[in-house]
């Protein structure tokens, strides 16, 4: 490998726009797609894959691929037992928990990457394991019907135990009523029941900002019937819900912005990546690689940004790696300083 360029083009040559930690995307694309077909490029990204695997396993992780390896991972993926993007926040957890046991719906608002989508796999896991509540998350909200969304009430629903009463519905796909307005009896069925036992069925709706408006006034039959709603979004999203807020049968409290990390959070951050690279419980154990002037730069240039901040840990872990190779160094002699970014490295042989 020669240092000079940054990485080849699709024919080979260097480029100078993408980063080296764009190498991981591009391997993990290829592996998504289950094939890799011939090429001299696509020679080269798996001789680069096989180097960044044996710099993680030289860390004492056992990675299979790129996505094992520290900063690769996505929130929302059941290979995270802890949250990595976002500090587990037990105030803001305890708040939203103490407004909806007072049944208030519930919004969530911050700006794109700042951590909801973390923070909404808390709640799926954290108020999924407590006895008051029967929690529902919407998917894919940008292709959700009405239908859908009664569906997602009622299969969640009776994941938990309930059932709906034997019914001539008129027609029927996966046990869910074919026509919407027998999908929407089926869940008020349902949400009563769950409500009966003294319980709350929390329906979790991320990225309020881009929901079809048919599905807006659908949240607002399904709050009236009893769902608590925890609504979650982008300012632009509290926006469009405006008109929904003044006609649910209890309050939509907000809760507005997620702090964004400081350098004391992105060296707990590191600290738990590396923890769970190896399979270890985090025990505030100490930062490994980063120097302190990497975690202020990586502060400074993510301005503290959940998802940057994984960006730019991603960036400077796959520049070490290759600098790890190149050097044949030690690996309790690598650090991650930075001035590892200016270096650039090529793909030759």
């Amino acid at each position: 490998m020669t240092e000079d360029t940054d990485r080849p083009t699709a024919d080979g040559r260097a480029g100078e726009t993408e980063t080296v930690g764009d190498l991981v995307e591009k391997i993990r694309s290829l592996d998504d797609d289950g094939e890799r077909s011939q090429g001299i490029l696509l020679d080269q990204l798996s001789e680069v894959e096989d180097r960044l695997l044996a710099f993680g396993r030289a860390l004492g992780g056992d990675p299979d691929t790129v996505a094992d390896l520290p900063f690769t991972e996505e929130a929302g993926t059941d290979r995270m037992p802890e949250p990595l993007y976002v500090r587990h926040d037990t105030e803001m957890l305890n708040q939203v928990t103490g407004w909806l046991l007072q049944e208030q719906h519930i919004g969530l608002v911050s700006h794109y990457g700042t951590g909801k989508t973390a923070f909404r796999e808390i709640v799926r896991r954290d108020l999924g394991e407590h006895d008051d509540f029967v929690v529902a998350v919407l998917d894919n909200p940008r292709e959700t019907t009405p239908r859908k969304l009664y569906a997602t009430i009622q299969t969640t629903a009776e994941a938990a135990g309930y059932e709906v009463e034997d019914r001539d519905y008129w027609q029927t796909r996966d046990g869910v009523p074919w026509a919407t307005e027998d999908a929407k009896e089926a869940a008020r069925e349902l949400v009563e029941d769950v409500r009966a036992d003294g319980k709350t069925l929390l329906l979790v709706v991320d990225e309020i900002e881009v929901l079809p408006a048919d599905i807006l006034s659908t949240l607002q039959v399904a709050g009236d019937m009893g769902v608590r709603l925890f609504l979650m979004g982008t300012p632009e999203g509290k926006e469009r819900v405006a008109d929904l807020r003044g006609t649910l049968d209890s309050r939509l409290r907000y809760y507005e912005g997620i702090e964004p990390f400081g350098p004391e959070d992105i060296a707990e951050y590191v600290a738990r990546s590396f923890a769970y690279f190896r399979g270890e419980p985090y025990e505030d154990q100490p930062v490994e690689l980063f120097t302190e002037a990497a975690i202020r730069d990586v502060h400074e240039r993510s301005e503290g940004i959940p998802r940057e901040v994984r960006i730019e840990c991603r960036e400077l872990f796959t520049r070490a790696a290759f600098v790890w190779y190149r050097t044949g160094q030690e690996i309790d002699r690598i650090q991650i300083t930075p001035e590892l970014r200016h270096r650039r490295f090529g793909m030759g042989r």
